[in-house]
């Protein structure tokens, strides 16, 4: 695949809606632009499981499932490991993996494997219900929340679903669980030097029932590349720059975005 695979900032700013839309089966996990990160990923895996995975005990067939499912996807078999299916699953692919079922509480995330989280952690977000999950999200509570139960309640089995996040970050490391040293990296740095480290960062999110267990498989994969790398070209460019600089004053102060204008700005500058 081009590099970057996925150009969502062709299609507006970053925000904080479900939009989603259905695509065929076979593009769900192949091709993996993302492969290249994988050996590394196993060696995190294999180094510190713990810190990349949590899951309820009730998780287990749906975390088995999923497995069966990916496997099926990506025409692998499955790793012969002791160790969750869904770590065996997260080992198949660049994904990060959550298993979201319906308990009585609500949509919950009953196993997570997380190895390359952004501003994102496994104890903000495991066995909390949607709605929890969502209340930092400008919007998130009740709109986007009750918007994402009613497409979970809804999913037909086997149908694939996908969507798109996209915004910057320094440098091309993936475990960025919180936001604090990424900030500590931009308030010592000028805008210019800043502007010479930053990386596109696109999250293809994909949403898969399993007809078996009833829950959702929500796949998140990262995808990083430099930024002048990634915008060479004058009109992917021109729409990155375009859409970064109509992004709502909320979703700049989620997450606090905002830091990244004056670098952004100073690449974009650079690459005129």
């Amino acid at each position: 695949m081009s590099r970057p695979p996925y150009k969502p900032f062709h299609h507006g700013p970053p925000r904080f809606q479900v939009a989603l839309g259905q695509i065929e089966p076979g593009l769900w996990l192949s091709p993996d632009p993302e492969a290249g990160w994988l050996p590394e990923k196993n060696r995190r895996l294999d180094a510190d499981p713990d810190k990349y995975y949590r899951g309820r005990p009730d998780a287990a067939a749906a975390e088995a499932e999923a497995l069966m499912r990916v496997c099926e996807a990506t025409g692998q078999q499955a790793p012969r490991r002791d160790e969750p299916d869904l770590i065996r699953a997260g080992r198949l692919v660049s994904d990060d993996l959550v298993v979201m079922q319906q308990l009585e509480a609500g949509w919950t995330a009953t196993a997570l494997l997380l190895a390359q989280p952004t501003f994102f952690s496994l104890e903000d977000s495991f066995d909390r219900e949607l709605f929890a999950l969502h209340t930092p999200v400008p919007g998130g509570v009740p709109g986007l929340a009750t918007k994402i139960a009613k497409v979970f309640d809804r999913m037909p089995a086997g149908g694939v679903f996908e969507r798109f996040n996209w915004t910057v970050q320094i440098g091309h490391e993936r475990w960025w669980p919180h936001g604090s040293a990424m900030r500590e990296q931009l308030d010592t740095q000028s805008p210019e030097d800043a502007a010479r480290q930053l990386y596109l960062r696109v999250e293809r999110q994909t949403l898969v029932r399993l007809e078996e267990t009833g829950a959702v498989l929500f796949c998140i994969r990262i995808c990083l590349d430099p930024l002048a790398e990634a915008l060479a070209d004058p009109a992917d460019r021109e729409a990155f720059a375009r859409n970064w600089r109509a992004a709502g004053a909320d979703a700049l102060a989620y997450k606090r975005w905002g830091q990244f204008s004056a670098p952004v700005e100073a690449a974009l500058k650079a690459m005129a």
